[in-house]
């Protein structure tokens, strides 16, 4: 009866990640056939402007709870991550060509999505003049994948421009090579348990307030997890461990055993968990010094209206950020970014949401 229960409730997870344009379940050899890459255009779940607010939401229907003794295997984890944005719709055809650093991120993003992590493209001249601008590119473009391709614990295997005679555009290829995909795994399932445990609406979220007050559980949730470890605060301890040795990454909040964690990991946990949730939520970073740097969220709300800035580590910080905790601040949680000052996102990946998230608030 229980496996009767987990199937009902993972199926009916699967059915709220469609609803909002991400499936999870499409096996590689399913992707698209190539095409002529199309323009990026608003999603359809994103709600624009013209509606914006103006709609009576609809009434949202949830899925039974599992128990919480329940324990997901990372065997009956989907084998892709959710893809808030439906970028995986779009086609590209063999090598296609790029002229912008914001199409280049989205092509490296769909690739992410679609489990791929060696990718071959072209880049014009105008992009990649020389070698360096190229591998610049290249760079910003897995940099800004990352908003949403939430596991960065990656090594640059190979990630250059060739020149092979054509006039108007370089070859360009990347190859990244993940650390420990176990471990990302582990966090995935994590996330997608809690949500098991706390559902969202079956199809999606239709009213601000509902899913203002789910991201509410999430930022208490993942703050109560860890406490801030103090190697964020000396940023030379960093700089040469790996991203999970220096606390940066999902699981570093998720994973069995993790008590301590940075501000990377606890804005990719909290957007994490939001994809399997259904909640636009992009993993940002910024406010970059040459000593220092900081990452938060930023929600989509699904009523189209103005984006707005969650910043667990912060609030974190502000509450009694100890083992046992139950209670976390609320100062930088869903912040309209209109009004918001304290926060600057790197001019890379501001300009890259911007792109992919059109005609959404």
């Amino acid at each position: 009866m229980r496996r009767k229960t987990f199937l009902l409730s993972l199926l009916l997870c699967l059915a709220l990640l469609s609803g909002c344009g991400g499936a999870g379940t499409v096996e590689e050899e399913n992707a698209p056939k190539p095409a002529p890459a199309p323009e990026i255009s608003a999603s359809e779940d994103g709600g624009g402007e013209e509606d914006a607010g103006s709609a009576e939401p609809q009434s949202e229907q949830y899925p039974e709870a599992m128990p919480e003794d329940f324990e997901l295997a990372v065997e009956d984890v989907p084998e892709l991550v959710p893809d808030l944005l439906g970028i995986r719709e779009l086609v590209y055809e063999e090598e296609p060509l790029f002229a912008s650093q914001e199409e280049t991120a989205v092509y490296a993003l769909w690739n992410l999505l679609w489990g791929r992590t060696e990718f071959e493209c072209r880049l014009t001249r105008e992009l990649a003049p020389d070698d360096g601008a190229g591998h610049d590119v290249l760079y910003r473009a897995c940099e800004a994948a990352m908003s949403y391709y939430l596991f960065s614990a990656y090594t640059e295997w190979d990630m250059y421009i060739l020149e092979d005679g054509d006039p108007d555009s370089v070859f360009a290829r990347v190859d990244l090579r993940y650390e420990r995909p176990e471990w990302d795994l582990e966090a995935r399932a994590e996330a997608l348990e809690y949500v098991m445990k706390h559902p969202a609406p079956i199809g999606g979220f239709q009213s601000f307030a509902s899913e203002m007050a789910y991201a509410r559980e999430i930022h208490d949730y993942v703050a109560c997890q860890v406490t801030y470890d103090p190697m964020g605060y000396d940023p030379y301890d960093m700089l040469y461990p790996s991203n999970y040795d220096s606390l940066q990454e999902a699981y570093n909040v998720l994973g069995e055993g993790q008590d301590t964690a940075v501000c990377a990991a606890y804005a990719r946990a909290f957007a994490l968990i939001a994809h399997y949730a259904g909640i636009n939520c992009a993993w940002v970073w910024g406010n970059e010094t040459e000593e220092s740097s900081h990452a938060w969220n930023v929600i989509y709300p699904c009523d189209g209206s103005e984006p707005v800035l969650v910043d667990v580590t912060w609030d974190d910080n502000l509450s009694w950020d100890e083992p046992g905790q139950t209670e976390v601040s609320d100062t930088y949680f869903y912040l309209p970014l209109s009004t918001e000052l304290e926060h600057q996102a790197d001019a890379n990946m501001d300009a890259f949401l911007r792109f992919v998230n059109e005609g959404v608030g």
